[in-house]
C-alpha cells in the first residue's frame, strides 16, 4: 500500500459545518419540530418539481439545500443560491451531489444570463430591500418562455401573527401578483394552507384580543396556543424529502371564492421573444 493510499484511508471524514442559529425563517428537518410548517415548505417544492423534469433550475434563497437537492433529482439540472455563507457549506456538506453558489437575490451572476428555464423561490421576495431588483435578475436569468414559481405570505392572514422582524415588506393577494405582473406574465394563482373567510374574522378578533392582553400585561391564558401542530408528520426521512410523507392538504392548489390562502404560490413566464 503507498503512503497517499494510507493517508486516504486514515483520513478523518470532514466535520460538519455547524448550522446557522436558529431563528425560525430557515427551515431543516434537524433544527425545526416536525409538523405544519415543514410540510408547507416541502410541499412547495414537490408542486414545483412538477414544471421542473428535464429542466435547467434556479432555486432562489435555497436555505439549507434540501429543496435544492430534491429538484436536482426531478430536473436535468439545479442550483442553489444563498446569501447566507453558513447555509451554503451545510448544503455543500449535507447534499455534496448538488451546487450551492453564496450570492445575493438582487444581484446574481452576470454569466446567468438567460441561463434556467425555471426559476424557483420561495417565501424570499417579503425579506428584501428591492423586490423590483429581484424580479428584474430572475427576468434575465430566465431563458424566453422560463417559469417563475414564486411564493408568499399573504398579509391578510399574517398580519395577525403580529410583526416579524425579518421582513421587509409583506404582501396582500392582489399587490402580490401586481409586483409580479409587472415583469412576468402570472400563468396561474395556486394557494397555501386555506380558511374560511368566516374563519378569518374570528382570527382578526383573537389577534385584537392577544394585542390588548400584551398591552394590559395580562396572560393569553391559552388563546395562543388553541392548536397543535404536532400532529403532522416529518416530510423528511433524514435529510432527505419523501415525497410520499408530503401531505396533499399542503400542496398549494386553485384558489377559490369563500377562501383565503395563507400564502399565494404564483407561477409566472417570461415572454418569448
Amino acid at each position: 500500500m503507498g503512503v497517499s493510499e494510507f493517508t486516504m484511508l486514515n483520513e478523518k471524514p470532514p466535520a460538519s459545518p455547524e448550522l446557522p442559529e436558529f431563528t425560525g425563517e430557515r427551515v431543516h428537518p434537524e433544527t425545526y419540530p416536525a409538523g405544519e410548517t415543514l410540510q408547507e415548505h416541502v410541499a412547495r417544492y414537490v408542486f414545483a418539481a412538477g414544471y421542473c423534469k428535464g429542466k435547467h433550475v434556479l432555486d432562489v434563497a435555497s436555505g439549507l439545500g434540501y429543496g435544492t437537492d430534491y429538484l436536482r433529482k426531478q430536473s436535468s439540472r439545479a442550483i442553489g443560491l444563498e446569501i447566507d455563507q453558513k447555509c451554503v457549506q451545510c448544503s455543500r456538506y449535507l447534499y455534496p451531489l448538488t451546487t450551492y453558489e453564496q450570492g445575493s437575490a438582487e444581484r446574481m451572476p452576470a454569466e446567468w444570463s438567460e441561463a434556467y428555464d425555471v426559476v424557483v423561490s420561495f417565501e424570499t421576495i417579503e425579506h428584501l430591500e428591492r423586490p423590483g431588483d429581484f424580479l428584474q435578475e430572475v427576468f434575465r436569468c430566465l431563458r424566453p418562455g422560463g417559469l417563475f414559481i414564486c411564493s408568499t405570505p399573504n398579509k391578510s392572514l399574517y398580519l395577525f401573527q403580529g410583526h416579524n422582524r425579518f421582513h421587509i415588506k409583506e404582501f396582500y393577494f392582489g399587490e402580490f401578483l401586481k409586483l409580479i405582473e409587472t415583469r412576468f406574465s402570472v400563468r396561474e394563482v395556486f394557494g397555501q394552507s386555506f380558511h374560511p373567510r368566516w374563519q378569518v374574522a374570528f382570527m382578526a378578533f383573537r389577534a385584537l384580543a392577544l394585542k390588548v392582553l400584551r398591552v394590559l400585561h395580562v396572560p393569553p391564558l391559552g388563546i395562543s396556543n388553541v392548536v397543535s401542530s404536532s400532529k403532522w408528520p416529518s416530510p423528511f426521512e433524514g435529510n432527505s424529502i419523501i415525497e410520499s410523507r408530503v401531505l396533499p392538504e399542503f400542496i398549494p392548489s386553485p384558489v377559490y371564492r369563500r377562501t383565503v390562502p395563507t400564502f399565494v404560490v404564483v407561477l409566472a413566464e417570461k415572454g418569448r421573444r
